[in-house]
């Protein structure tokens, strides 16, 4: 239209910047917030953002301001940061240049994923360890549907196994709906038996995209999944709650894929390491069994195994023979043992002992009376002698003094 200005973008962003520099305001104002997603440039510039409940802002401070700083300033620290606002024609970024700097102590935000991490630490949370399986048959992901994340899980499944099965549970995975459907996804996933192993994560982001997986549901989630469970939110030099619960953390999606999913190449290399150690060890065993064969086979036994006989039988009459002649020599001794004691019984019988002048006396009725002090005087004693026996009477005793 006629009259009418029209701003290209470098004159509006231009534009834009003179509006921020000209307020008194903008030009040295102090803003607090929490740093998050801070990187420290080679250069020696610092970049990172202030965040609070409700917003965040980009900053950067160059070399010359950070050198003057008095503190290491880090991740979920509280600062004032003093500066200027203003946009970066080029790309349009409204950023706030850091001037000066200091710590405020630790945010909320960073104290209440202190807090979280210690309370379920304490529970047992964080001690899953879980070895993945070798070859799984189906690899759950918990992701969204149109992030990065699922694309580059399954280029990386294609290209080390292109028939691996990978099932999708889509889910939110940044705003304040994602902490409960991320933790839907991951028992979603539990409940099909062919799932043998499950990852869940995002595409990297700044510290507020990744905080859903600070949320306890998820770490809860996780932890009671019955298969090992993989987190790969993509921020490689902080950890997530996400991280601490699950069985394996891997920096990004595609480290994640590359843990889960074997390369087809490997195993089928592998199986045919195995199966040519197989028939080695085949060839090998039927190898000595021959030559075991063609040993026996050239024996002289088996040239002739009648003389093998003969020898054995040899053997085995002179163990008869030598068996018999051990027993009659036994028996020969055990007979003149007994001839022995037989002839030492016979001189101790009463027979021998009356042979040589001894009698046997008795009362009457036949019981012995071999002391003298059991004799009575005027009573009938029988004496025993070789060749027959007497009655008598017992006239007079003499006792020796004898017990």
């Amino acid at each position: 239209m006629p009259g009418e200005t029209v701003f290209t973008v470098t004159r509006l962003n231009e534009y834009a910047n003179r509006v921020l520099q000209n307020d008194p305001r903008l030009r040295n104002i102090k803003v607090s917030g929490e740093i998050s997603g801070f990187k420290r440039h080679s250069s020696g510039h610092l970049y990172f953002n202030l965040k609070d409940e409700g917003a965040v802002v980009s900053c950067v401070m160059f070399r010359s301001a950070a050198a003057k700083l008095a503190f290491e300033p880090r991740e979920g620290v509280t600062v004032v940061v003093r500066g200027s606002v203003s946009i970066y024609a080029k790309d349009g970024r409204y950023q706030l240049y850091a001037e000066a700097m200091r710590a405020e102590g630790d945010g909320e935000l960073y104290r209440r994923f202190l807090m979280l991490k210690e309370k379920l630490e304490a529970e047992g949370v964080f001690e899953n360890a879980r070895a993945l399986p070798r070859l799984p048959r189906v690899i759950g992901v918990a992701t969204s549907g149109s992030g990065a994340a699922l694309q580059d899980i399954i280029n990386v499944t294609r290209r080390r196994f292109p028939n691996m099965n990978v099932l999708l549970a889509p889910c939110q995975v940044q705003g304040p709906s994602a902490p409960a459907e991320i933790a839907a996804a991951v028992r979603a996933l539990g409940l099909f038996p062919e799932v043998d192993v499950i990852i869940t994560g995002r595409g990297g982001g700044s510290y507020e995209d990744l905080s859903c997986f600070n949320d306890e549901r998820v770490a809860r989630a996780i932890f009671s999944s019955r298969v090992p469970v993989v987190s790969a939110v993509g921020h490689e030099t902080d950890f997530t709650i996400a991280d601490f619960a699950a069985d394996l953390r891997a920096p990004t999606p595609s480290a994640a894929a590359e843990l889960c999913c074997p390369r087809l190449e490997d195993l089928l290399n592998e199986t045919e390491s195995n199966a040519a150690f197989i028939l080695h060890t085949a060839q090998a065993a039927l190898a000595e069994s021959a030559r075991s064969l063609e040993m026996l086979t050239g024996s002289a036994a088996m040239a002739n195994p009648g003389h093998a006989v003969e020898i054995r039988q040899e053997r085995l009459r002179a163990l008869v023979r030598s068996a018999d002649s051990a027993a009659r020599a036994a028996v020969v001794n055990a007979g003149e043992k007994l001839s022995s004691q037989f002839s030492k019984l016979g001189s101790l019988s009463p027979a021998a002992v009356m042979e040589r002048g001894y009698a046997i006396v008795s009362d009457p009725q036949g019981k012995p009376l071999p002391r003298a002090d059991e004799l009575v005087p005027g009573e009938s004693i029988r004496l025993v002698m070789k060749g027959g026996s007497a009655k008598a009477a017992v006239e007079s005793i003499e006792l020796n003094g004898e017990s």
